[in-house]
Protein backbone atom coordinates (compact mmCIF):
# COMPACT_ATOMS: atom_id res chain seq x y z
CA UNK A 1 0.00 0.00 0.00
CA UNK A 2 1.18 3.56 -0.74
CA UNK A 3 0.27 4.96 2.68
CA UNK A 4 -0.71 3.56 6.04
CA UNK A 5 -4.44 3.66 6.85
CA UNK A 6 -5.77 5.01 10.12
CA UNK A 7 -7.88 1.91 10.78
CA UNK A 8 -7.65 -1.54 9.23
CA UNK A 9 -10.28 -4.21 9.74
CA UNK A 10 -9.90 -7.92 9.08
CA UNK A 11 -12.98 -10.10 8.72
CA UNK A 12 -12.09 -13.77 9.20
CA UNK A 13 -14.59 -16.15 7.62
CA UNK A 14 -14.95 -19.75 6.55
CA UNK A 15 -18.34 -21.35 7.16
CA UNK A 16 -20.66 -18.35 6.74
CA UNK A 17 -23.25 -18.24 3.97
CA UNK A 18 -22.72 -15.51 1.34
CA UNK A 19 -25.67 -13.49 2.69
CA UNK A 20 -24.33 -13.54 6.25
CA UNK A 21 -20.81 -12.59 5.19
CA UNK A 22 -22.07 -9.85 2.87
CA UNK A 23 -24.02 -8.34 5.77
CA UNK A 24 -20.85 -8.36 7.89
CA UNK A 25 -18.86 -6.74 5.07
CA UNK A 26 -21.49 -4.06 4.49
CA UNK A 27 -21.56 -3.16 8.20
CA UNK A 28 -17.75 -3.03 8.40
CA UNK A 29 -17.48 -0.80 5.33
CA UNK A 30 -20.12 1.51 6.76
CA UNK A 31 -18.15 1.79 10.01
CA UNK A 32 -14.83 2.28 8.18
CA UNK A 33 -16.02 4.86 5.64
CA UNK A 34 -15.66 7.91 7.91
CA UNK A 35 -12.23 6.69 9.00
CA UNK A 36 -10.73 6.15 5.56
CA UNK A 37 -9.98 2.57 6.47
CA UNK A 38 -8.95 -0.63 4.73
CA UNK A 39 -10.99 -3.83 4.93
CA UNK A 40 -9.42 -7.23 4.36
CA UNK A 41 -11.78 -10.19 4.09
CA UNK A 42 -9.75 -13.34 4.77
CA UNK A 43 -11.66 -16.49 3.82
CA UNK A 44 -10.01 -19.74 4.82
CA UNK A 45 -10.68 -23.13 3.24
CA UNK A 46 -13.69 -22.01 1.17
CA UNK A 47 -12.70 -20.80 -2.30
CA UNK A 48 -16.30 -20.79 -3.56
CA UNK A 49 -17.34 -18.38 -0.80
CA UNK A 50 -14.39 -16.09 -1.54
CA UNK A 51 -15.21 -15.94 -5.25
CA UNK A 52 -18.96 -15.49 -4.79
CA UNK A 53 -18.77 -12.72 -2.21
CA UNK A 54 -15.91 -10.81 -3.85
CA UNK A 55 -17.77 -10.90 -7.17
CA UNK A 56 -20.84 -9.42 -5.51
CA UNK A 57 -18.89 -6.64 -3.80
CA UNK A 58 -16.88 -5.85 -6.94
CA UNK A 59 -20.08 -5.01 -8.85
CA UNK A 60 -21.46 -2.76 -6.10
CA UNK A 61 -21.10 0.89 -6.99
CA UNK A 62 -21.56 3.13 -3.96
CA UNK A 63 -19.67 5.81 -2.08
CA UNK A 64 -18.03 3.29 0.23
CA UNK A 65 -16.27 1.68 -2.74
CA UNK A 66 -14.08 4.79 -2.93
CA UNK A 67 -13.87 5.48 0.81
CA UNK A 68 -12.86 1.98 1.91
CA UNK A 69 -10.27 -0.07 0.14
CA UNK A 70 -11.57 -3.65 0.18
CA UNK A 71 -9.45 -6.72 -0.47
CA UNK A 72 -10.54 -10.35 -0.57
CA UNK A 73 -8.08 -13.09 0.24
CA UNK A 74 -8.39 -16.85 -0.08
CA UNK A 75 -6.29 -18.93 2.33
CA UNK A 76 -6.20 -22.59 1.39
CA UNK A 77 -6.02 -24.08 4.89
CA UNK A 78 -9.41 -24.06 6.58
CA UNK A 79 -8.28 -22.88 9.99
CA UNK A 80 -9.04 -19.60 11.80
CA UNK A 81 -5.75 -19.47 13.70
CA UNK A 82 -3.83 -19.81 10.45
CA UNK A 83 -5.99 -17.11 8.84
CA UNK A 84 -5.19 -14.79 11.77
CA UNK A 85 -1.47 -15.56 11.51
CA UNK A 86 -1.53 -14.96 7.76
CA UNK A 87 -3.20 -11.58 8.10
CA UNK A 88 -0.89 -10.40 10.87
CA UNK A 89 2.37 -11.53 9.29
CA UNK A 90 1.64 -11.12 5.57
CA UNK A 91 -1.35 -8.87 4.87
CA UNK A 92 -1.41 -6.20 7.59
CA UNK A 93 -1.35 -2.69 6.02
CA UNK A 94 0.49 -1.00 8.93
CA UNK A 95 -2.59 0.71 10.39
CA UNK A 96 -2.76 2.80 13.55
CA UNK A 97 -5.55 0.54 14.82
CA UNK A 98 -6.26 -3.00 13.60
CA UNK A 99 -9.69 -4.48 14.24
CA UNK A 100 -10.57 -8.18 14.03
CA UNK A 101 -14.18 -9.11 13.21
CA UNK A 102 -15.80 -12.53 12.97
CA UNK A 103 -17.47 -13.38 9.66
CA UNK A 104 -21.03 -13.36 10.99
CA UNK A 105 -20.74 -10.13 12.99
CA UNK A 106 -22.40 -6.87 11.90
CA UNK A 107 -20.55 -4.12 13.73
CA UNK A 108 -22.45 -1.02 14.88
CA UNK A 109 -21.77 2.09 12.73
CA UNK A 110 -19.77 3.92 15.43
CA UNK A 111 -18.01 0.87 16.90
CA UNK A 112 -14.73 1.05 15.00
CA UNK A 113 -14.36 4.77 15.53
CA UNK A 114 -14.91 4.36 19.26
CA UNK A 115 -12.33 1.59 19.47
CA UNK A 116 -9.79 3.58 17.45
CA UNK A 117 -10.30 6.63 19.67
CA UNK A 118 -9.85 4.51 22.80
CA UNK A 119 -6.49 3.16 21.63
CA UNK A 120 -5.35 6.54 20.34
CA UNK A 121 -6.14 8.20 23.66
CA UNK A 122 -4.45 5.41 25.65
CA UNK A 123 -1.01 4.82 24.08
CA UNK A 124 0.08 2.49 26.90
CA UNK A 125 -2.79 0.10 26.16
CA UNK A 126 -2.23 -2.73 23.66
CA UNK A 127 -5.79 -3.73 22.82
CA UNK A 128 -9.44 -2.74 22.98
CA UNK A 129 -12.58 -4.82 22.79
CA UNK A 130 -16.25 -4.32 22.16
CA UNK A 131 -18.93 -5.99 24.24
CA UNK A 132 -21.95 -8.04 23.08
CA UNK A 133 -25.46 -6.63 23.09
CA UNK A 134 -27.35 -9.50 21.45
CA UNK A 135 -27.53 -13.22 22.21
CA UNK A 136 -28.69 -15.32 25.15
CA UNK A 137 -25.60 -14.62 27.27
CA UNK A 138 -24.98 -11.04 26.12
CA UNK A 139 -26.18 -9.33 29.31
CA UNK A 140 -24.04 -11.53 31.53
CA UNK A 141 -20.93 -11.22 29.35
CA UNK A 142 -21.37 -7.48 29.00
CA UNK A 143 -21.57 -7.05 32.78
CA UNK A 144 -18.61 -9.36 33.43
CA UNK A 145 -16.41 -7.61 30.87
CA UNK A 146 -17.25 -4.11 32.07
CA UNK A 147 -16.58 -5.09 35.68
CA UNK A 148 -13.67 -7.50 35.26
CA UNK A 149 -12.14 -6.89 31.85
CA UNK A 150 -11.33 -9.46 29.17
CA UNK A 151 -11.51 -9.62 25.42
CA UNK A 152 -14.23 -10.76 23.01
CA UNK A 153 -13.12 -12.31 19.72
CA UNK A 154 -16.19 -11.13 17.79
CA UNK A 155 -14.85 -7.56 17.84
CA UNK A 156 -11.44 -6.64 19.21
CA UNK A 157 -8.51 -4.50 18.15
CA UNK A 158 -4.77 -4.12 18.56
CA UNK A 159 -2.65 -0.98 18.52
CA UNK A 160 0.11 -0.49 15.96
CA UNK A 161 2.72 -1.02 18.70
CA UNK A 162 1.15 -4.37 19.61
CA UNK A 163 1.04 -5.46 15.98
CA UNK A 164 4.69 -4.53 15.49
CA UNK A 165 5.64 -6.47 18.63
CA UNK A 166 3.78 -9.56 17.41
CA UNK A 167 5.48 -9.45 14.03
CA UNK A 168 8.94 -8.86 15.47
CA UNK A 169 8.57 -11.60 18.09
CA UNK A 170 7.24 -14.12 15.59
CA UNK A 171 4.26 -14.90 17.82
CA UNK A 172 1.72 -17.16 16.10
CA UNK A 173 -1.45 -18.85 17.25
CA UNK A 174 -1.20 -22.66 17.25
CA UNK A 175 -2.90 -24.24 14.24
CA UNK A 176 -6.27 -25.82 14.99
CA UNK A 177 -6.91 -23.51 17.96
CA UNK A 178 -10.57 -22.82 18.74
CA UNK A 179 -10.23 -20.36 21.64
CA UNK A 180 -8.35 -17.78 19.63
CA UNK A 181 -9.52 -14.87 21.77
CA UNK A 182 -8.57 -16.57 25.06
CA UNK A 183 -4.98 -17.22 24.03
CA UNK A 184 -4.67 -13.84 22.33
CA UNK A 185 -6.01 -12.16 25.46
CA UNK A 186 -3.39 -13.92 27.57
CA UNK A 187 -0.65 -12.90 25.16
CA UNK A 188 -1.80 -9.27 25.32
CA UNK A 189 -1.86 -9.27 29.13
CA UNK A 190 1.75 -10.49 29.09
CA UNK A 191 2.58 -7.85 26.47
CA UNK A 192 3.63 -10.77 24.25
CA UNK A 193 6.49 -11.80 26.55
CA UNK A 194 5.30 -14.11 29.33
CA UNK A 195 8.80 -14.53 30.76
CA UNK A 196 9.90 -10.90 31.04
CA UNK A 197 6.54 -9.29 31.88
CA UNK A 198 3.97 -9.71 34.62
CA UNK A 199 0.31 -10.31 33.90
CA UNK A 200 -1.38 -6.94 33.27
CA UNK A 201 -5.12 -7.09 32.46
CA UNK A 202 -5.06 -3.31 32.03
CA UNK A 203 -3.45 -3.88 28.61
CA UNK A 204 -6.99 -4.54 27.30
CA UNK A 205 -9.46 -1.66 27.39
CA UNK A 206 -13.16 -2.56 27.31
CA UNK A 207 -15.30 -0.18 25.23
CA UNK A 208 -18.92 -0.67 26.40
CA UNK A 209 -20.37 1.54 23.65
CA UNK A 210 -18.82 -0.57 20.86
CA UNK A 211 -21.00 -3.53 19.98
CA UNK A 212 -22.40 -5.61 17.15
CA UNK A 213 -25.36 -7.67 15.97
CA UNK A 214 -25.66 -11.10 14.37
CA UNK A 215 -28.31 -13.44 13.09
CA UNK A 216 -29.01 -15.86 15.93
CA UNK A 217 -29.54 -19.56 15.37
CA UNK A 218 -33.14 -20.83 15.14
CA UNK A 219 -34.00 -24.04 16.95
CA UNK A 220 -36.53 -24.98 14.27
CA UNK A 221 -33.93 -24.94 11.49
CA UNK A 222 -32.22 -28.37 11.15
CA UNK A 223 -29.02 -26.75 9.90
CA UNK A 224 -28.90 -24.44 12.91
CA UNK A 225 -29.32 -27.39 15.27
CA UNK A 226 -26.28 -29.03 13.69
CA UNK A 227 -24.33 -25.76 14.01
CA UNK A 228 -25.28 -25.50 17.67
CA UNK A 229 -24.08 -29.04 18.43
CA UNK A 230 -20.78 -28.40 16.64
CA UNK A 231 -20.38 -25.17 18.56
CA UNK A 232 -20.91 -26.99 21.87
CA UNK A 233 -18.28 -29.56 20.89
CA UNK A 234 -15.82 -26.81 19.93
CA UNK A 235 -16.48 -25.08 23.26
CA UNK A 236 -15.38 -28.25 25.04
CA UNK A 237 -12.28 -28.27 22.88
CA UNK A 238 -11.78 -24.71 24.09
CA UNK A 239 -11.85 -25.90 27.69
CA UNK A 240 -9.05 -28.34 26.88
CA UNK A 241 -7.07 -25.55 25.23
CA UNK A 242 -7.55 -23.12 28.12
CA UNK A 243 -6.17 -25.65 30.60
CA UNK A 244 -3.31 -26.47 28.27
CA UNK A 245 -2.07 -22.94 27.72
CA UNK A 246 -2.47 -22.08 31.40
CA UNK A 247 -0.20 -25.04 32.10
CA UNK A 248 2.20 -23.78 29.43
CA UNK A 249 2.59 -20.49 31.31
CA UNK A 250 1.97 -21.53 34.95
CA UNK A 251 3.59 -24.96 35.27
CA UNK A 252 6.18 -25.05 32.54
CA UNK A 253 6.90 -21.29 32.70
CA UNK A 254 7.51 -21.20 28.97
CA UNK A 255 7.36 -18.15 26.74
CA UNK A 256 4.81 -17.37 24.06
CA UNK A 257 7.45 -17.99 21.42
CA UNK A 258 7.67 -21.58 22.71
CA UNK A 259 4.03 -22.37 22.02
CA UNK A 260 3.79 -25.54 19.90
CA UNK A 261 2.82 -25.36 16.25
CA UNK A 262 -0.60 -26.94 16.80
CA UNK A 263 -3.26 -26.78 19.50
CA UNK A 264 -3.23 -30.59 19.69
CA UNK A 265 0.46 -30.65 20.66
CA UNK A 266 -0.26 -28.13 23.40
CA UNK A 267 -3.22 -30.14 24.71
CA UNK A 268 -1.40 -33.47 24.52
CA UNK A 269 1.39 -32.18 26.74
CA UNK A 270 -1.16 -31.08 29.34
CA UNK A 271 -2.93 -34.45 29.11
CA UNK A 272 0.36 -36.29 29.65
CA UNK A 273 1.62 -34.15 32.54
CA UNK A 274 -1.56 -33.22 34.46
CA UNK A 275 -3.64 -36.43 34.52
CA UNK A 276 -5.62 -35.43 37.63
CA UNK A 277 -6.73 -32.16 36.05
CA UNK A 278 -7.67 -33.96 32.86
CA UNK A 279 -9.72 -36.57 34.73
CA UNK A 280 -11.53 -33.89 36.70
CA UNK A 281 -12.47 -31.96 33.57
CA UNK A 282 -13.67 -35.08 31.78
CA UNK A 283 -15.78 -36.04 34.79
CA UNK A 284 -17.45 -32.62 34.94
CA UNK A 285 -17.88 -32.25 31.17
CA UNK A 286 -18.98 -35.44 29.42
CA UNK A 287 -18.35 -34.05 25.92
CA UNK A 288 -14.72 -33.18 26.64
CA UNK A 289 -13.62 -36.74 25.90
CA UNK A 290 -15.35 -36.58 22.52
CA UNK A 291 -13.77 -33.19 21.84
CA UNK A 292 -10.31 -34.62 22.53
CA UNK A 293 -11.02 -37.56 20.25
CA UNK A 294 -12.04 -35.13 17.52
CA UNK A 295 -8.84 -33.11 18.00
CA UNK A 296 -6.78 -36.28 17.61
CA UNK A 297 -8.12 -37.01 14.13
CA UNK A 298 -5.03 -36.53 11.91
CA UNK A 299 -4.95 -33.31 9.90
CA UNK A 300 -2.71 -32.32 7.01
CA UNK A 301 -1.27 -28.89 7.82
CA UNK A 302 0.81 -28.64 4.63
CA UNK A 303 -1.56 -26.07 3.11
CA UNK A 304 -0.36 -23.62 5.76
CA UNK A 305 2.72 -23.18 3.55
CA UNK A 306 0.67 -21.87 0.62
CA UNK A 307 0.65 -18.07 0.23
CA UNK A 308 -2.67 -16.19 0.43
CA UNK A 309 -4.39 -15.50 -2.87
CA UNK A 310 -5.87 -12.07 -3.56
CA UNK A 311 -9.13 -12.64 -5.43
CA UNK A 312 -10.15 -8.98 -5.49
CA UNK A 313 -8.72 -5.55 -4.67
CA UNK A 314 -11.07 -2.58 -5.04
CA UNK A 315 -8.16 -0.23 -5.73
CA UNK A 316 -7.31 -1.76 -9.08
CA UNK A 317 -9.56 -4.78 -9.60
CA UNK A 318 -6.66 -7.25 -9.55
CA UNK A 319 -7.68 -10.85 -9.17
CA UNK A 320 -5.82 -14.08 -8.47
CA UNK A 321 -2.63 -12.50 -7.19
CA UNK A 322 -0.54 -14.26 -4.57
CA UNK A 323 1.62 -12.67 -1.93
CA UNK A 324 4.53 -14.29 -0.16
Amino acid sequence: MQSSPTVAAAILSSRETPDVLLAAIDAARCALAPLGGVLDVVINGNRALAEAVSAKVSTTDDARSEQVRTRFWYVALGDKAHAWNTYVHHLWPDARTTVFIDGYVEVAPQALGLIDRTLTDSPAVSAATGVPSVGSSASRLRREMIEGGGIHGNLCALSRAAMVTIRQSGFRLPLGLYRVDSLLGSAICFRFDSVANRWDPGQIRVVPEASWAFRSLKWWHPGDIVKHFRRVLRQDQGRLENNAFRSHFRDRKLSLSELPRTALEMVEHWVATRPDEVAGLMKSRLLVRRALKRMRVPRDWSQSLEPPLCVFDSNDGRRDQTTG
